[in-house]
């Protein structure tokens, strides 16, 4: 078992690195002056890269100090290699945990790697990237707690809350949501008496534990106080979806084709194999909520992967306990000489290609950014006092270069709802095309 642990190892982590991106997304720019203000100024409440005065949450403040730190002592590279560390780390955390629960490391190994194809989208230096990593961990901290009731899981389980509330607060509340799954299978093991459902394919577990689950989920609401971001982890939500900005980014809107099929894909084949053997209700209601999320939105697609996980592998042991399948002996068929070897060369050929491929490659261009138009700005203009308008996925380039923006995509600070103002920042952009005019007398445009 040790010779393959290390290659599944190896390959997650080879993976990872040929599916990270070396592109910057336009958030990388904002999050690295973000940190540099925090740093030098602390945090105000107030935004300083816009040319309007407005009011700002810095909802993943310790996030941005993280980047800007990186990208101070190790420029733009480290941001690079950074970003391949936090996936590595995320995708050997989806690996062990579920191996530590369940025990089978074909399967294990199996979901793990198909894992890291769909997560590649969200290899990025983005907050998300962190608080995936807690949610995994989250997942594995109440089963544990449930299994064992240690003490030290309740611990692991707030520090996790306050770790959210700091690096990505927008995330925050489904932390709780994780919670809802077990809470409501022994409600309804309380209720109704029964082990399973469904002619016996879906088992219900009433483990007492879970009230004391309760009072974490409770005290963990408390863990919102201690931030220097105030009210933020309380009303970030609410006032997020009281704005528009959730209609117009693409994140944010509706599964596309690709995703759907995706999903649906993996839904039919856990009903499929829960037919076949069984499930849990608890994972049953879980997969439920993140086919729900994920079909509204294209972001909660990670979430998907990463927590329908441990309840795919849960579903597949339960079938492969029921057949004939001798998976020891097909595990040392994968880590005879031969297999490792046509491994080992796929694996150090993708590591190559991928190190070929990205040597010359950019972290931005003059194609994805307005490199030579901020060169021009700042070397012609009094760009420190400009009053610009400029397009949405330009302006965190902008205002990482030192030039006051109109909008960045930081799109949430530009509604009513987080601005302060009696008028949508947002919601203007977005209509510009029709009141082009208008908007060039009221914010007084310049260029």
């Amino acid at each position: 078992m040790k010779k393959f642990r290390i290659l599944i190892i190896s390959i997650i982590t080879i993976l990872c690195i040929v599916f990270t991106t070396k592109t910057f997304q336009n958030d990388t720019f904002y999050t690295i002056k973000l940190g540099e203000l925090i740093l030098n100024n602390g945090i105000d409440m107030l935004d300083h890269f816009s040319i309007h005065t407005l009011a700002y949450t810095y909802p993943h403040w310790l996030y941005d100090v993280f980047i800007y730190i990186i990208y101070h002592f190790f420029s733009f590279t480290g941001i690079y290699i950074s970003t391949i560390i936090l996936f590595i780390i995320l995708m050997l955390t989806v690996y062990f945990t579920n191996l530590k629960l369940y025990k089978k490391e074909l399967s294990v190994a199996f979901i793990s790697i198909l894992s890291i194809m769909v997560m590649s989208n969200y290899a990025t230096a983005r907050a998300q990237l962190v608080s995936y990593i807690l949610f995994v961990l989250e997942f594995y901290f109440i089963e544990r707690f449930l299994q064992t009731k240690e003490k030290k899981y309740p611990i692991f389980l707030l520090l996790i809350s306050l770790i959210l509330c700091n690096v990505h607060v927008a995330v925050w509340p489904f932390y709780f949501i994780l919670y809802l799954p077990f809470i409501a299978e022994y409600i309804i093991a309380k209720l109704f008496k029964k082990k399973s459902i469904l002619f016996g394919r879906i088992k219900i577990e009433k483990n007492d534990n879970v009230k004391y689950l309760v009072i974490i989920m409770l005290c963990s609401i408390l863990t919102g106080l201690f931030t220097p971001i105030g009210d933020t982890p309380y009303t970030y939500l609410y006032n997020t979806l009281l704005g528009n900005s959730q209609n117009y980014i693409k994140e944010h809107q509706s599964t596309d084709i690709f995703g759907q099929v995706y999903l649906i894909v993996f839904l039919i084949e856990y009903i499929f194999l829960t037919i076949l053997s069984n499930t849990k209700l608890r994972y049953m209601f879980l997969t439920i909520g993140l086919a729900i999320m994920s079909f509204t939105s294209n972001r909660h697609i990670a979430l998907f992967v990463i927590l329908f996980a441990p309840c795919f592998i849960n579903v597949i042991n339960n079938f492969l306990d029921n057949t004939k399948l001798n998976v020891d002996k097909l595990i040392k068929y994968i880590t005879n000489k031969i297999s490792i070897c046509i491994v080992s060369i796929i694996l150090i050929s993708l590591f190559v290609f991928t190190i070929y491929n990205n040597k010359d490659k950019e972290y931005f261009s003059n194609e994805n950014y307005p490199i030579k138009a901020s060169d021009y700005i700042i070397n012609n203009l009094d760009y420190k006092n400009i009053r610009l308008f400029n397009e949405y996925n330009y302006g965190s380039y902008l205002l990482f270069r030192g030039i006051p923006v109109f909008i960045d995509s930081r799109a949430d600070l530009y509604t009513k709802e987080f601005s302060g103002l009696p008028y949508d920042i947002f919601d203007d952009y977005m209509k510009h095309g029709v009141n082009y005019n208008e908007i060039i007398d009221f914010y007084a445009i310049a260029f």
